[in-house]
């Protein structure tokens, strides 16, 4: 089995190797927020169900052939429980090996997931770092003319990637609209509110693999084999979360640009990305059910790049996470109180 832990304010793991670590900050609710918007149930102690599945994916694309090559990893599916009180939040979760789909048709993945969260006074920090090992071709049919449904996935078990990073939210209306009535629920939205939000963010990603992710068809500047980039980013957009009694739904979108730097290993030899202006979006949106004792419900947040390189070749990366969660919310026992005082 395979083992997570996930302090939501401070510190989340997602590990694949083993017990998780969780390093308490302080109370990050510092500011006054508009009460006819707002409920704060972080006097509760919430008690919840979690199964998260995370996503990692990536592509090399000729634009001028066509051609592409899409890679997927196997993930899995994790089960676990968890609990919100005050400034603490924690999930601990496993992922059982039965979870992922047949590692005979899409290959083994070795994974291992960091996030940590941070709701300052009117802002967000995330940060995070993600390591697979073992990927499938997730487009077989469009480069092998053989291929057929009923056969594996072609694997690549000698190719491994790491992305890790940072993004900083700034939400305009921050006294009636906050993320974490849909991403923590310690609170809940009274109304439907929504506000712009401008997000920086810096992306670091490496990837390696024994010989050349692509075939004969591209020219020698897309046979990659390794690539170490640096993605700096300005995101700007809009969240909005719909409430009807104690239902809702937040929707979002964030387009914005990327400047890449680093190199690109093919066997052209090494390169630079081209320092141009590069696409990038965001979104992270969910649904629910959020009573005063009572709530669940599901969310998702997706994160794709795209450089250009060298000899019109499109690289294209796609990470994300998927999360059911059920949730009952009661008054903490004094001992709770006690635990807290002393961390």
């Amino acid at each position: 089995m395979r083992f997570a832990a996930l302090p939501i304010f401070f510190i989340i793991v997602l590990s694949s190797y083993g017990q998780g670590i969780k390093v308490p900050l302080p109370t990050v609710e510092t500011y006054a927020y508009d009460t006819n918007y707002i409920e704060s149930y972080n006097s509760k102690l919430a008690l919840r169900f979690v199964i998260p599945r995370r996503l990692e994916n990536f592509s090399i694309r000729d634009t001028r052939s066509g051609q592409k090559y899409s890679y997927s990893s196997n993930e899995h599916y994790g089960v676990g429980l968890g609990f919100t009180y005050k400034w603490l939040a924690v999930d601990m979760t496993i992922n059982p090996d039965f979870t992922q789909r047949d590692v005979v048709k899409y290959g083994n993945t070795r994974e291992f997931n960091l996030k940590g969260s941070a709701y300052l006074k009117r802002t967000l920090l995330d940060g995070y770092l993600r390591f697979y090992d073992g990927y499938y071709v997730s487009n077989p049919s469009d480069n092998f003319s053989e291929w057929t449904p009923r056969d594996p996935y072609p694997q690549r078990q000698d190719m491994t990637t790491i992305g890790w990073g940072f993004n900083y939210t700034i939400p305009f209306n921050w006294e009636k609209y906050t993320p974490k009535v849909t991403f923590v629920l310690d609170g809940k939205l009274k109304k439907s509110a929504g506000s712009f939000m401008t997000i920086a963010s810096a992306y670091f990603y490496h990837l390696r693999a024994d010989s050349s992710i692509t075939d004969s068809s591209f020219s020698p500047e897309g046979r990659i084999y390794e690539a170490n980039l640096a993605l700096l980013s300005g995101l700007f957009g809009y969240s909005y979360t719909f409430v009807v009694k104690d239902f809702y739904a937040t929707l979002s979108a964030f387009p914005g640009l990327t400047l890449p730097v680093g190199a690109v290993f093919s066997e052209a030899g090494g390169e630079n990305p081209n320092f141009t202006a590069n696409f990038k979006f965001m979104t992270r949106s969910g649904l629910g059910y959020n009573s005063t004792n009572w709530y669940t419900g599901i969310y998702f947040v997706l994160d794709t790049n795209m450089v250009k390189l060298p000899d019109n070749i499109l690289f294209s990366n796609g990470i994300g996470e998927i999360r059911f969660f059920v949730a009952y919310r009661i008054k903490p026992p004094k001992v709770v109180d006690k635990v807290l005082d002393k961390l």
